[in-house]
């Protein structure tokens, strides 16, 4: 198989003139931290998510972390979440000296087992303080679900929608469900805004917690104490506060990409369709669940199984690099991660721990192009029927 010329990326970010001028209108204007784009950004994502909140920050993790902490999360408190998953979603539980309980996942769409979630729920009872679950590859978890073990138990939910800024449930948009859910704007995600995170909620009060603990402790944030309209430079911390900002040049980007939300839309889901058609014949490989019967647009990344025993998922990583296609994992399991392995060592989650070694993600994002999927749909072809990635064996 002839080799491209140029290296086909995971993801790239897809960014246009409609992004330059705005984020040329942040530097004009001379307010290029956390001012007028950002409260724009805002307001504009809340509006989108049909929901009265929107807290723009520098990172889902600062998001995640801010809605745990204002949540109340706290030492000895025990936090349910899935193990494949980013490290984030139960590192930030570490970090406010708690205990993350690992769910195993569901083979098919690897969101998290209610099984595993109802089993804790029943052994520590009201030392659970929530649950984080994770739309993985913005593939909605069953929110109605979850919602009822809110109502039942008090539990409080907080939704990790880092791959889910498009993602709807019953056709309603995810980022109005639970108590808060938290989002990422990383270069390769649906929206970018280079790096960012936005947590929304339809809790004021908690919304309001959020923004205090985001800017320093501080109950003005730098456009209400320094803009000539709001002018108040006199101002003293409330609470210890991190400095989690979101700056106007990143909500330029921010402002310009939720404009073009249809056209990014429709891109991935076009490609996700020829992925779906051009592998379906691939007996060797599980295709990824993208919608069902309540929820839909889980197009962020397109991550395959590998069935078969004899391939190597790291040697096939490898030759479709020698191929110029790169790959990544999505994701391995945290609890196998070197610090929580070590740490919580009796733990077993065969889900997780099947698919470790056999989930693979190969390029998706909206700048790509249909030659590019037939591309890495013809590389995967040509590696697995000349056995490149098959493991060795001795005689």
């Amino acid at each position: 198989m002839k080799r491209r010329d140029n290296f086909l990326s995971l993801a790239i970010p897809d960014l246009t003139n409609e992004e330059r001028s705005q984020v040329l209108e942040a530097m004009d204007s001379g307010w290029i931290s956390s001012g007028p784009k950002v409260k724009e950004f805002e307001s504009k994502f809340a509006e989108f998510h049909q929901v009265k909140n929107a807290v723009a920050v520098s990172s889902c993790t600062a998001a995640l972390f801010l809605a745990a902490k204002v949540a109340g999360v706290g030492k000895g408190d025990f936090v349910i979440v899935p193990s494949i998953t980013w490290q984030s979603t139960a590192n930030i539980v570490e970090q406010l000296e708690g205990t993350p309980l690992f769910c195993d996942v569901e083979l098919d769409t690897m969101n998290i087992k209610h099984e595993d979630v109802s089993v804790y729920l029943k052994k520590y009872g009201d030392k659970i303080k929530a649950i984080f679950p994770v739309h993985l590859s913005g593939l909605p978890v069953d929110i109605d679900w979850f919602d009822s073990i809110s109502e039942n138990t008090g539990v409080k939910i907080i939704y990790d929608a880092a791959h889910a800024v498009f993602s709807a449930f019953k056709n309603k948009p995810v980022g109005q469900c639970g108590l808060a859910s938290t989002f990422s704007f990383y270069a390769t995600k649906n929206l970018t805004t280079g790096d960012g995170g936005m947590i929304t909620t339809d809790d004021d009060d908690f919304a309001e917690q959020c923004r205090i603990w985001s800017n320093h402790g501080l109950p003005k944030d730098s456009w209400k104490r320094y803009s000539a309209e709001n002018s108040s430079p006199h101002v003293q911390c409330i609470v210890p506060g991190y400095k989690f900002n979101m700056t106007d040049i990143q909500a330029g980007i921010g402002l310009a990409q939720l404009k073009r939300k249809d056209e990014l839309l429709s891109k991935r889901n076009f490609l996700v369709e020829c992925y779906d058609e051009m592998l379906s014949d691939f007996d060797w490989l599980k295709l990824p669940v993208f919608k069902t019967e309540k929820g839909k647009w889980a197009n962020h990344v397109y991550v395959i199984k590998i069935l078969d025993d004899d391939v190597d998922r790291d040697k096939m990583m490898s030759e479709l690099k020698k191929l110029n296609i790169g790959t990544n994992l999505h994701f391995y399991p945290v609890h196998k991660n070197i610090y929580y392995s070590e740490k919580y060592k009796d733990i077993s989650l065969p889900n997780s721990e099947w698919l470790m070694n056999r989930i693979l993600s190969i390029p998706l994002c909206s700048k790509y192009t249909k030659e590019d999927i037939k591309y890495v749909a013809d590389a995967l072809k040509y590696i697995y029927e000349k056995k490149l990635a098959h493991k060795t064996v001795f005689v």
